[in-house]
């Protein structure tokens, strides 16, 4: 990681042609926010965005819609469905803010065999939570339900 306050200190004293002074800071800051995550704020506000409790309401594939009650909590890199039964099933996520689609990538808590992680698209607007599911072996085309998609709409519990 550079030290940002060294840097500069040492550029502004060592050199005076404005000129290369501006370009070396303007250089300089950009390698400081790269190196200190800027690029990775969306990763970290829709991380915390999204912890709590979230109710599923509906699900709708290929333009049919049916109400829906189960629930989503987000914990952490964790997160809890809990289907209209009671019954739990905990996974462990992370995000990839860096497509065109916001992407949750979901792996099972309990590793099997045969498991691979899944990537569902989300979008996130406020107490408002679109997840959309691709079929097997898919990943999500875009934030609607066309193409067998799975689009599910869920409000933040309180909300």
């Amino acid at each position: 990681m550079i030290d940002c306050n060294f840097a500069v200190y040492h550029i502004v004293r060592r050199f005076g042609d404005m000129t290369f002074m501006k370009t070396s800071l303007i250089i300089l800051v950009l390698a400081c926010a790269l190196s200190c995550g800027v690029g990775d704020a969306a990763k970290s506000t829709d991380q915390a965005n999204l912890q709590g409790v979230w109710l599923a309401q509906s699900e709708s594939q290929n333009g049919i819609k049916k109400n829906v009650s189960y629930q989503y909590v987000f914990r952490g890199d964790k997160v809890t469905f809990i289907d209209e039964t009671g019954k739990e099933m905990k996974y462990s996520f992370k995000l990839d803010t860096t497509g065109n689609l916001k992407l949750i990538i979901i792996q099972p808590e309990e590793k099997l065999t045969n498991s691979t992680p899944v990537s569902v698209a989300y979008e996130l607007d406020g107490d408002s939570l679109k997840i959309v599911v691709a079929p097997p072996g898919l990943r999500p085309t875009e934030i609607s339900d066309k193409n067998n998609q799975e689009l599910i709409i869920c409000k933040r519990k309180g909300s």
